[in-house]
């Protein structure tokens, strides 16, 4: 259950008692009683680790998790589409890893990079300085809309304080002089953003 430690039965105990004690009956239920509470503590707490992963974790689990690391699953404000403000367990899991990947960022556009791969392996994330502390962000992946709301609103993208986000979802590369990456491309390769 657990990898710290290993959760034996009542009867465990009982057996290692001496020979003239196994046929008290007295005996074992006095010293089952205690033991049965320690057992069922160290099985709800061994159960923790399982019930509380971010991968697995569902409902009411993945609300204590957000109070936690500070993320509700009630977003601050209407979604288009007419899509609930509540949102669902797969979408608020990756609102609750997103905070979590905010709170321990660094600031560097490589682990923004990370993060991005980490929260939507098929997407990709384009980030240009505008020197002004302006940053254009140029998105491309399959987003919902809910997804496209969270991250426009900011509660997705890590940001550093004072730094105005310009969101673009796009098809990359976008088109651009000068380079012919991943990102960036040049005439028949290249999309407008």
């Amino acid at each position: 259950m657990s990898n710290y430690f290993t959760i034996q039965p009542v009867s465990y105990y009982q057996a290692l008692l001496t020979s003239q004690y196994q046929t008290s009956t007295n005996f074992l239920a006095w010293l089952a009683a205690p033991l049965n509470i320690l057992n069922d503590a160290s099985t709800c707490l061994a159960s923790f680790d399982a019930n509380f992963d971010l991968a697995t974790a569902y409902g009411a689990q993945l609300d204590i998790i957000g109070q936690i690391v500070g993320a509700s699953r009630t977003v601050p404000f209407q979604p288009s589409g007419s899509v609930s403000p509540v949102l669902d367990d797969a979408t608020y899991r990756i609102l609750l890893q997103a905070q979590i990947a905010q709170n321990q960022w660094d600031g560097t556009i490589d682990s923004l990079q990370t993060i991005w791969r980490s929260l939507f392996p098929g997407g990709t994330i384009a980030i240009v300085d505008g020197q002004n502390m302006s940053v254009s962000v140029i998105l491309a992946g399959a987003f919902s809309s809910i997804l496209q709301d969270l991250i426009t609103h900011g509660l997705i993208v890590p940001r550093p304080q004072g730094v105005l986000y310009n969101y673009t979802f796009s098809t990359l590369p976008i088109f651009g002089f000068d380079s012919d990456n991943t990102y960036i491309a040049g005439f028949d390769h290249g999309h407008w953003a």
